[in-house]
């Protein structure tokens, strides 16, 4: 799967449990994670803080652990998503 449409999969997952879509510090965490960067380089290309980006990022795995039911971090963000994607859970 493509970071487009991995982060479409985030946004719906998202949706369906929140009632609310990404927005674009979250979407960027997610692109970035999926890239291999560092915190501090997601919030660069975000114009915000590294603190609050780690923040932001903690909560939105946290998120996704949950909507998923199993644990997601930063090292294993692509394959849990690529599963997920395979697996229709709406």
């Amino acid at each position: 799967m493509q970071v487009n449409e991995l982060l479409q999969l985030v946004d719906e997952a998202v949706y369906l449990n929140t009632g609310q879509h990404l927005n674009d510090l979250q979407r960027g965490v997610i692109e970035g994670t999926l890239k291999h960067q560092k915190y501090a380089d997601i919030a660069e290309n975000c114009g915000c803080s590294a603190g609050h980006t780690k923040d932001v990022g903690y909560e939105l795995l946290q998120m996704l652990s949950d909507i998923f039911d199993e644990p997601v971090d930063k090292g294993n963000l692509k394959s849990v998503l690529e599963r997920q994607g395979n697996v229709n859970l709406f």
